[in-house]
């Protein structure tokens, strides 16, 4: 997938206890907004480093204002999602389900 191809578009990554739209502004930045969970109607927008891992599969990275780093692995063939992140010296690993909005 080229880095191109996901400028305008927007994700909704669904995990156990939350969900967060991400809408894709432009090659580097982007904004997210949390729809579900904890901290519901929290937003802002981030920094990001896009990496193409196959053609359906790509790693979006950021770190966040308040402090959290995230690496995630969005699959579009079978709609999956894998987040590293990293909050403060804790490090974990949080699987959800992807959903492509636009």
């Amino acid at each position: 997938m080229d880095h191109k191809d996901i400028i305008g578009m927007s994700f909704r990554f669904i995990y156990a206890d939350e969900s967060c739209l991400i809408e894709i502004l432009s090659t580097d930045s982007f904004r997210w907004s949390r729809t579900a969970g904890k901290n519901t109607g929290q937003s802002d927008s981030e920094q990001y480093v896009f990496s193409s891992l196959a053609d359906d599969m790509f790693m979006l990275t950021w770190i966040e204002a308040d402090g959290p780093g995230l690496s995630n692995v969005l699959e579009l063939t079978d709609n999956t999602l894998i987040a590293d992140a990293n909050i403060g010296r804790d490090v974990f690993t949080n699987s959800g389900k992807l959903a492509v909005t636009q």
